[in-house]
Parts: structure tokens; C-alpha cells; sequence
């Protein structure tokens, strides 16, 4: 399917032949830009007791979305070099953006090729579909209950500014987890080791001007916590003393951790820390 048959009537057409599967396949790639096949194969394809069968399994749907233009992928060079599909970088095609549109996933627009990400751009677009993996294969497997996941820019938040004017909370993600009779919630920042102490900075204090409009704490009845998880421990200590020149009653918002301890953090806090009920809201540390 090329853009100049990426027509309504297509695009209906198109809508009979994908699984349900297809569709989850589809509304991940909307909502995280850049995914690896690796990365589909373990959200949408595992499971079973075979895993050579699901990854045959997700190698053949993942090409068939190809051809159908739902699904494109990077160029290898920039992409990555790994043999077979699971090295492949997958973002919508032009079909796929049109059924995405049409669903109310993104915004309606002329359908068109993107740009060619960065390098650095996409590693970060890959590790935040890492964190999305990593949570799904825990609900999968019992480790923790995922009740809301949200990339951006579904997660972004606003609030009224000076001067009239919105200021924009931009987390790299949303997260809503299940704890017995309560609820935790986390804002992500996926750090890739590129910004300053002045950006981090700046950065924190979006979080605190957007905790004292009391906006979320209004739609949702508690402030989610801020987890900024950093690629290496070393990072993280960077990213702790930021936090740490913060008031304490500021910094008691804020966690930092290497990205490989996630599901550590997210299922060993405390029940009465950034949790909530029905009636009750406790506050973070």
C-alpha cells in the first residue's frame, strides 16, 4: 500500500483484516513513535510455553503489518544491525497513521513519511519503550497490577502560568499501579545522561510549579511521584544531588535510580507512600 492509496476507503477496508492483536500492536507503536521488534514481540507475542513459535509468530505479523503500510520501519543504519525482525526500529506507515487518526489516537493530519529520527532522539524513544515492556511483562507475570500506562504526549499535564499563560509538565510517562485497596502513581523522566544540572534543574522545578497549582491533585486527588530513572548509578548520584539541593519538603516528590532497578522501586514502596483510595489520599515522602 503506497500514500496514494491510503484513501478512506482503504483505510476502511484495512480495518476488517487486522486481528485484535493487530490493533494492539498498532495502538503501541501510536503511542510510544519508535518500538523495536524485540520490544513487540515480548509486549504482544509472548506468553506461551514456545517461545521459538512466538517469535516465528510475531516475525510473520510484524511483516505482514509492513506490507499492509501499517507499520515501517527504520533503516537498518539507523535503526540498528541485529539480523531478523526483532532488530527492525517499527514507526506507523501512512496507513497506519491514517487508522491511528481515525481512532482518536493522534491527531488528524496528512499522512507523511517522518523524518528520520536522531540518534539520540530514538535511543531515548527505545528506552521508554523499555520502560513500557519491562511494566507490561510484570503485569503479565503477576509482579505488579498496571491499571493506566501513558506515554507522551498523552501524559503531559498543564497548569495556568504567569500572566495567563499554560505552562507544560512534559514526564516521558504516566503510571498507575495497583496496591491491594490503594493506588501508586508515578511520572517517569527517562535520563539519558545528555542534560546539565541547569536542565535537571529547570526541569524539577516544572515539577514543583506544576505540585503547587494543585491541578492534578484536583482531576486525581493525589501528586504523583517523580521517578527520574538514570542509565547508571553513577548518573543517578548526579541526578540525586539536584534533588538534593531542593528544600526538603520539595525533594520529598522526587526518587532517583539506575534504570535497571524500575520494577524494584515501582513494586517495593511503601503502601502508605503516593498512594491513594476511594476517600483517602496520603501524601508522598
Amino acid at each position: 500500500m503506497t500514500a496514494r492509496y491510503a484513501t478512506a476507503a482503504v483505510v476502511q477496508a484495512l480495518e476488517a483484516r487486522l486481528s485484535e492483536r493487530d490493533n494492539a500492536v498498532l495502538r503501541s507503536v501510536s503511542d510510544l513513535r519508535f518500538v523495536s521488534g524485540a520490544q513487540l514481540a515480548r509486549m504482544h507475542f509472548a506468553g506461551g510455553d514456545d517461545s521459538a513459535l512466538s517469535a516465528r509468530n510475531a516475525r510473520r505479523a510484524l511483516l505482514r503489518l509492513v506490507r499492509l503500510d501499517v507499520l515501517a520501519r527504520l533503516p537498518r543504519a539507523v535503526g540498528g544491525v541485529r539480523s531478523g525482525s526483532a532488530g527492525f526500529v517499527y514507526h506507523l506507515g501512512l496507513a497506519g497513521q491514517r487508522l491511528a487518526a481515525e481512532r482518536g489516537w493522534q491527531t488528524k493530519h496528512r499522512g507523511r513519511r517522518p523524518h528520520v529520527p536522531g540518534r539520540l532522539f530514538l535511543a531515548h524513544s527505545l528506552q521508554v519503550a523499555e520502560l513500557h515492556t519491562l511494566l507490561i511483562e510484570a503485569d503479565r507475570s503477576g509482579r505488579l497490577e498496571l491499571l493506566e500506562l501513558a506515554a507522551e504526549p498523552a501524559c503531559w499535564r498543564s497548569c495556568g502560568g504567569a500572566g495567563g499563560q499554560q505552562r507544560i509538565l512534559k514526564p516521558d510517562s504516566y503510571v498507575r499501579l495497583g496496591a491491594g485497596e490503594y493506588e501508586d502513581s508515578w511520572f517517569i523522566e527517562v535520563d539519558m545522561g545528555s542534560e546539565g544540572s541547569q536542565a535537571l534543574e529547570r526541569k524539577l522545578g516544572d515539577y514543583l510549579a506544576y505540585e503547587a497549582s494543585g491541578t492534578e491533585q484536583a482531576e486525581r486527588g493525589v501528586f504523583p511521584k517523580a521517578l527520574w530513572l538514570a542509565p547508571d548509578a553513577e548518573r543517578a548520584a548526579v541526578i540525586g544531588e539536584c534533588i538534593e539541593r531542593l528544600p526538603r519538603s520539595a525533594g520529598r516528590l522526587f526518587a532517583v535510580a539506575p534504570f535497571a532497578d524500575l520494577l524494584g522501586v515501582v513494586t517495593d514502596t511503601p503502601i502508605l507512600t503516593n498512594t491513594q483510595s476511594m476517600d483517602v489520599t496520603v501524601g508522598v515522602k
